[in-house]
């Protein structure tokens, strides 16, 4: 649970950025300094400009690479590898003024300070891999932009999409196991190791093994190690509230497999590799139990 981070925070690193002549991008030889340690120039623009407004959503191809500590080049981010270009709002933090005069079709290339720019948009220091004030440079390309309402419709198609997929994965796990039982709220758990030990009550600290996977199988997190296993306090919403239910459920060295709904987990928000309205699975086991002695 507490490597549930976002790995795909990276993709709010991009901004870009145009001159404008008679509402076309021009193409730029020079780069131009912006605030919060950016430069940029525009390197080809494309027909059916669309300039992007505040409500916006960009759907961009993202080359970013740095300068590790050694001096070395090393790939930050890449869509063009992956194929899939991503999703980031007009609204990022640092770089929305940038957004606001880009058109679709538009490529840039962009200078970006990794620790202005963490700092700035992620209040935190840049990752220990890259060298300290070292200059992150992306390759940008404006694939598509959707407005406001073309977003609401996007949210509601991909939701479908995620909602149906989801129920078929979680059938066929379902089909493969006996006594599974379901509380009102819709949480489902198994039992695959049971025991007769205490159970936890609200307040108390828990310690934990846990693996944390997708409908599919695949795995996004886990925390197997005896020694520093994954605790926290029951039922205070320190975890997600399928977990905190859960787990009261469960007596002290049990093992089950839960299989909780999106709405006891991330919801229509997602988190980090967790997408919007993903059911989540997990097998765990409880180790110990600290009774709450207030």
């Amino acid at each position: 649970m507490q490597k549930v981070v976002s790995i795909l925070i990276l993709c709010f690193f991009v901004v870009s950025s145009v001159f404008s002549q008679k509402g076309k991008s021009v193409a730029t030889n020079t780069f131009t300094k912006l605030s919060k340690g950016v430069s940029y120039k525009i390197v080809t623009t494309g027909p059916n400009n669309k300039k992007l407004k505040l409500n916006d959503l960009l759907l961009i191809n993202l080359l970013g690479i740095g300068k590790t500590t050694n001096g070395k080049d090393t790939v930050v981010f890449n869509t063009y590898g992956s194929g899939k270009p991503f999703y980031i709002p007009v609204t990022e933090p640092t770089f929305t003024e940038v957004f606001l005069k880009l058109y679709k079709n538009d490529s840039a290339i962009l200078n970006i300070n990794a620790d202005s720019l963490f700092t700035n948009s992620f209040g935190q220091p840049a990752p220990d891999f890259l060298a300290k004030n070292s200059i992150i440079k992306f390759n940008l390309k404006v694939v598509e932009v959707f407005d406001e309402k073309e977003v609401e419709e996007l949210r509601e198609s991909e939701r479908a999409k995620t909602v149906a997929k989801d129920s078929i994965e979680i059938n066929a796990l379902l089909a493969k196991y006996k006594d599974i039982k379901t509380t009102a709220s819709g949480l489902k758990y198994i039992i695959t190791k049971p025991t007769t030990g205490k159970i936890p009550q609200k307040g108390d600290e828990v310690e934990m093994n846990y693996t944390g996977m997708f409908a599919d199988g695949k795995k996004f997190d886990e925390n197997l190690n005896i020694a520093n296993p994954f605790s926290f306090k029951l039922g205070l919403g320190q975890v997600i509230a399928g977990w905190d239910e859960a787990i009261m459920l469960l007596h002290e060295g049990e093992e089950a497999k839960l299989i909780i709904p999106s709405n006891l987990g991330y919801g229509e928000q997602g988190a980090g590799p967790i997408p919007p309205n993903a059911s989540l699975v997990f097998d765990v086991k409880l180790l110990k139990i600290k009774s709450n002695t207030k």
